[in-house]
């Protein structure tokens, strides 16, 4: 029986040996562009849409200061909106009501909510129509949430 360990150090011998076969040749800068060209202007299979994150990117200021977000979907159709948010070290998120149910996945750093630490992994689910008390990080965070897109986008995005 092999443990976790021997298969990372396995992929790790592997992709060394592979490595070493190219030659140490590296594509001009232009190659990555003109790939990410052509992925955009590729159609989407019927039913999916990418995201593709670039140097180009940006993220949109959130209402409460030291959050920044990213709007990843938003599906006029049923109401939600999938937001990854990057939320500044000592930032603190208020009371505020749920109309609609939230769901929120920490990627990284960690948020306090609700009496709990939640850290890289953990989740948690608000029913619509409940009371959240104050929100904060101490070392910052990137979670990702799944709201009604009017408590959290600008109405500019939802006509």
């Amino acid at each position: 029986m092999t443990d976790d360990l021997d298969i990372v150090n396995f992929d790790a011998i592997v992709a060394l040996a592979l490595a070493s076969t190219t030659g140490g040749v590296v594509p001009d800068s232009s190659v990555k562009q003109r790939l990410m060209e052509r992925v955009a202007a590729s159609p989407d299979p019927d039913g999916f849409a990418f995201h593709h994150a670039s140097d180009t990117d940006t993220w949109m200021a959130h209402p409460v200061p030291g959050i920044r977000m990213k709007v990843l979907s938003l599906n006029k159709t049923r109401g939600y909106a999938t937001l990854l948010l990057d939320v500044a070290p000592g930032t603190h998120f208020p009371s505020h009501h749920h109309g609609g149910a939230e769901e929120c996945y920490v990627v990284s750093g960690s948020i306090f909510t609700c009496g709990r630490r939640l850290g890289p992994g953990d989740f948690v689910h608000a029913d619509a129509n409940t009371d959240h008390g104050e929100l904060w990080t101490d070392e910052g965070a990137q979670v990702i949430l799944i709201v009604p897109p009017e408590e959290h986008l600008p109405a500019s995005m939802l006509a």
